[in-house]
């Protein structure tokens, strides 16, 4: 599975109704997209949960890349670039996932931290591990990611909870806490 995520940083006035808006309109025009197992839209609102900044982060779980592809490549995207510009989507091979039933408010943190070099990667595959246990382990985790680049040698955790508090405690560095517009 690969896992992938585009940011769009936006100005702190940045009325956050027009992403809602458009979520709420066009949300549901990737159900069903060939290859893709999930899709978290995502909004980080200034001054809420101790975030500093306004931020549109959607992030996708493909189960192949020729879903992945077609919707960079073949039109979809081109709607992020048309509205927002040129932005980098960030990509990372998953090593562990779990997806369950959510309710409707959730929230979400997206850490990514370096992986350091080693020769052993059992290391790495040890931390995946015991984030993802960890993960499993607390009642209010509805989905939790965990994932590598083996380009920037960056380890991705995504985790969805109910709990906004535990949330904001799970933020760490430049982490946002992120709120959950629409998740098929």
């Amino acid at each position: 599975m690969i896992a992938m995520q585009y940011n769009v940083k936006l100005p702190s006035d940045y009325d956050m109704s027009i992403i809602k808006n458009r979520v709420k309109n066009n949300g549901y025009k990737t159900d069903g997209f060939l290859d893709l197992f999930m899709k978290a839209y995502l909004i980080a609102e200034f001054g809420k949960h101790g975030n500093i900044q306004n931020e549109y982060a959607p992030f996708y779980l493909w189960k192949g890349a020729e879903g992945m592809n077609h919707f960079l490549l073949d039109g979809p995207f081109n709607n992020i670039l048309n509205s927002f510009g040129w932005t980098p989507v960030n990509t990372w091979v998953v090593l562990h996932q779990k997806i369950e039933k959510h309710d409707s408010k959730q929230y979400a943190v997206i850490t990514k931290s370096p992986v350091l070099p080693r020769l052993d990667f059992s290391d790495l595959q040890d931390k995946a591990k015991r984030i993802f246990d960890t993960d499993c382990n607390n009642a209010s985790t509805t989905c939790s990611i965990v994932a590598y680049n083996p380009t920037t040698w960056q380890l991705c955790h995504f985790l969805l909870s109910a709990d906004s508090q535990e949330m904001e405690h799970r933020a760490t560095g430049t982490s946002l806490v992120y709120q959950l517009l629409h998740l098929s």
